[in-house]
């Protein structure tokens, strides 16, 4: 007989009364424990069933194995998730001082810059930027679409290039006092 009062579940089986509190969920301990109190109260003129048993020892089984196969996805999933965090990290790291161009989630207009730090922010890996006109900005490694090793070459067209006529070379007029070499004739 049970009865459930208040998050206290009591079992009477033979003429002990077991009082448990009841979880949301059954752990292999609580599976085992009532186990052993099924066995140790099961009457000896009428033994449980032996398929009975064998049924729930394989539920006991399979529960085992679904714990950790349910532990082994979580901990796998944690491990995928550090690898990829680094992995872009390492990305990013490579493209420290190189010309990236991309797209600016902020108002979708493209940028291009010097990378100068990779960083992770809200669950994204971010690089930092210096851009043309000296500010920095930052881009999401995912929207990177533009990879130099050095920064372009932008001719500066704010100065203005003057040639110095006083510095040329002077051209000088041929020394007349150099007689051509003369040829004699013999008759």
């Amino acid at each position: 007989m049970s009865n459930t009062i208040n998050g206290i579940n009591n079992v009477t089986s033979g003429n002990k009364a077991i009082t448990t509190a009841v979880n949301d969920a059954l752990g292999k301990d609580d599976f085992l424990k009532l186990l052993t109190v099924q066995l140790r109260n099961q009457d000896p003129l009428q033994p449980m069933d032996n398929s009975a048993f064998i049924a729930q020892m394989a539920q006991f089984s399979s529960l085992e194995q679904m714990n950790n196969v349910a532990k082994s996805m979580d901990s796998l999933s944690t491990s995928m998730f550090n690898f990829a965090q680094q992995a872009s990290l390492t990305q990013g790291a490579a493209m420290i001082g190189k010309w990236v161009g991309g797209i600016n989630v902020n108002n979708s207009t493209p940028m291009e810059g010097i990378v100068e730090a990779v960083k992770w922010l809200d669950g994204e890996p971010m690089v930092q930027i210096r851009t043309s006109d000296g500010s920095l900005a930052e881009l999401e490694l995912n929207l990177v679409t533009l990879i130099k090793e050095q920064a372009p070459v932008i001719p500066d067209t704010t100065t203005e290039t003057t040639t110095d006529v006083s510095n040329t070379s002077e051209i000088t007029e041929a020394d007349d006092s150099i007689e051509p070499p003369t040829t004699t004739t013999t008759p």
